[in-house]
């Protein structure tokens, strides 16, 4: 038994000279060492070391803590009489140690290898929605034409009016369910930082709620497309955006592009709920950085919508109907496979936390004390699908709101270039549909490095807090500190290795786009007019393609600070911005994509000064201030 000296000596060292590391406490088969693990961790945790003490009440602590040790180690002298049943209760105790182990992803300075293969692997994930859509504009653009009832139009000129049916069409349903992204990052957001701080009370409550409010939001979304997706459609076509000229002759195309492109909307809108729901789903499953789930989703979605449009498009010629039935099954079969597993996860996670309380009753009859804080609800009687109350309702909007501001100025921007393309003519329209289908292809690289950002930022920005609260507080202990100084750097070093993986990925995206653009026009369409004006626009969308990744590297630093405010006002700036370039500057269809320059250029700049100041160390921060 520990005699009373050493113990006052063991609770010395560890709060004034020795900073031993708790992790150091592994539980192990043998219960002695458990309950001293448990009650050692839980104890120290709770002393306040970070904190500036009298040394009245640092006295009282020891003489408390010596106390308890004593009792703890009277207790385990008497398991010794208990034998085998004693050790068979703990070693049942111990087993969800591993499954709560496994609950927790990794939280650190991830390495190169680690930050490329999340970023791959989140890229074939995300590339799911953009790829349906290139899909379906493929399988349009070369089967469609022969189903056109239109007398005075001939298949080649069909297939462009089919074509340029499917761009408001995909503009209304892409935009919609991305619209619906800032549910998905307020999940990445709050559950990062749970995951950080191991809270399986929160991650609990963070799925059910987040699933909840997809479902309300999806549903909405379902009812808006049916109900007011024609006007929507009609304000995207504009007045001239469905006319065509034939020799001296002009065509009016617009009911029947209207009637194709809204038929297309009401049949992918059937899955909007499921949709909702597997894009929440599937952020919860990367920050866990579960991406095999996600991944086998993608599989899924991207063999059922090709096997579909073969069907549907080039065997059946329901054209834009047969491509919008394809992507929904599609869509239902990949998000059903994203909100089982999520569902599995959310159980695994309510075990742990069951086990975790068992281990604190243990705990609490050793100690003849109340430990365990009360809860205002059970996490475990939490349902799978529930509805905030206000306070969680709230904490979700502080971090939701702003981000569905950010996401409907992406929609608005691209939106205009959609109706500013349009006003050139039907031709133009459907170039710019062909041309922002592989835009936003090579654009989900960006994606899964902003995610990447969401994922591995925000448990260095709080660790980097805590040190930085810790260099606040011990201004005479300072130098008795034993965290490494490049600790602080983490998050500034990780964004260096963003955004180097960003700029390669960029030169790649911009070459590989360039030259789809350039070599591969006659895949999407047979006319040779829309080919032709492909290949003249390709410069540009190739540099907006260099751009995308460093953009969305800096854009999910920010996101993953919390700096939602900021990342607001820098969204109004840049959006009005392009308004005012579309509006005034640009002439013609080419102009529209030297808009989207300007704006990857502006959010770059503004961007990358914040991030950089965000990341720096505190002792840099306090030196510049002090200058």
């Amino acid at each position: 038994m520990i005699s009373r000296r050493a113990a006052f000596i063991y609770i010395l060292l560890r709060l004034y000279l020795i900073p031993i590391s708790v992790s150091s406490y592994a539980l192990t088969s043998n219960p002695k060492n458990n309950i001293r693990c448990v009650s050692t961790q839980l104890r120290y945790r709770n002393i306040g070391i970070h904190n500036t003490r009298s040394r009245f009440t640092v006295a009282k602590d020891i003489v408390q803590d010596c106390r308890i040790q004593l009792e703890l180690n009277a207790h385990i002298d008497s398991l010794d009489s208990d034998g085998n049943n004693a050790d068979k209760d703990f070693s049942n105790e111990e087993q969800p140690t591993s499954s709560d182990t496994s609950t927790t992803p990794f939280v650190g300075l991830p390495s190169y290898r680690r930050i490329i293969w999340f970023v791959a692997t989140t890229f074939l994930i995300w590339v799911s929605e953009p790829l349906l859509s290139l899909v379906d504009s493929a399988a349009v653009g070369r089967y469609a034409g022969h189903t056109s009832t239109q007398s005075s139009s001939s298949p080649n000129l069909s297939s462009v009016v089919q074509l340029a049916a499917l761009g408001p069409a995909t503009t209304v349903c892409d935009s919609s369910i991305y619209l619906t992204l800032f549910i998905a990052m307020a999940t990445t957001n709050k559950l990062a930082k749970a995951f950080a701080k191991d809270d399986l009370d929160e991650q609990i409550t963070t799925i059910s709620h987040v699933m909840g409010v997809s479902l309300v939001v999806g549903t909405i979304l379902l009812l808006f497309i049916n109900l007011q997706g024609g006007r929507l459609i009609s304000s995207i076509l504009g007045q001239a955006g469905a006319t065509v000229s034939i020799g001296s002759k002009v065509i009016d195309l617009t009911p029947e592009v209207l009637r194709a492109s809204l038929g297309y909307a009401r049949i992918r809108s059937i899955a909007s709920p499921l949709a909702v729901m597997g894009l929440t789903a599937q952020s919860a499953l990367l920050c866990s950085q579960d991406t095999q789930t996600p991944a086998l989703a993608v599989a899924v979605a991207s063999i059922t919508n090709i096997i579909g449009d073969y069907l549907f498009v080039a065997k059946f010629r329901w054209g834009v109907r047969g491509a919008a039935l394809a992507t929904s099954i599609a869509s239902f079969l990949a998000n059903s496979i994203l909100i089982r597993k999520v569902y599995k996860m959310f159980i695994t996670w309510k075990d742990a936390y069951r086990d975790r309380m068992k281990r604190e009753k243990v705990l609490q009859s050793v100690l003849d004390t109340d430990i365990s804080k009360e809860k205002e609800r059970d996490p475990l009687a939490t349902a799978f699908i529930s509805f905030p109350d206000r306070q969680s309702l709230i904490s979700l909007l502080l971090l939701a709101g702003p981000m569905f501001f950010v996401m409907l100025g992406k929609i608005l921007g691209y939106s205009a270039m959609t109706v500013r393309a349009g006003s050139f003519g039907m031709v133009s329209l459907a170039c710019h549909n062909v041309l922002m289908r592989i835009f936003f292809f090579f654009a989900t690289v960006g994606d899964a490095l902003s995610q990447s950002a969401q994922t591995f930022l925000p448990g260095l920005f709080y660790r980097k807090s805590l040190e930085e609260k810790e260099e606040d507080t011990n201004d005479t202990t300072a130098p008795q500190r034993t965290t490494s100084s490049s600790d602080s750097n983490d998050a500034r070093t990780l964004v260096k290795r963003l955004l180097l993986i960003s700029s390669t990925m960029g030169i790649v995206n911009c070459i590989s786009g360039r030259w789809i653009a350039l070599n591969a026009g006659s895949t999407f369409t047979s006319n040779a007019a829309l080919v032709s004006l492909m290949s003249h626009v390709s410069p540009f969308m190739g540099l907006a393609l260099l751009l995308h990744p460093l953009t969305m590297a800096l854009e999910g630093s920010i996101i993953a600070a919390s700096d939602s405010g900021y990342l607001v006002g820098t969204y109004v700036a840049s959006i009005l911005a392009l308004l005012g370039w579309l509006k005034f500057i640009c002439k013609d269809f080419l102009g529209v994509w030297h808009g989207i320059l300007v704006f990857q250029a502006l959010r770059i700049s503004q961007f990358g000064v914040r991030v950089w100041r965000r990341t720096a160390s505190n002792r840099k921060r306090k030196s510049v201030q002090q200058q």
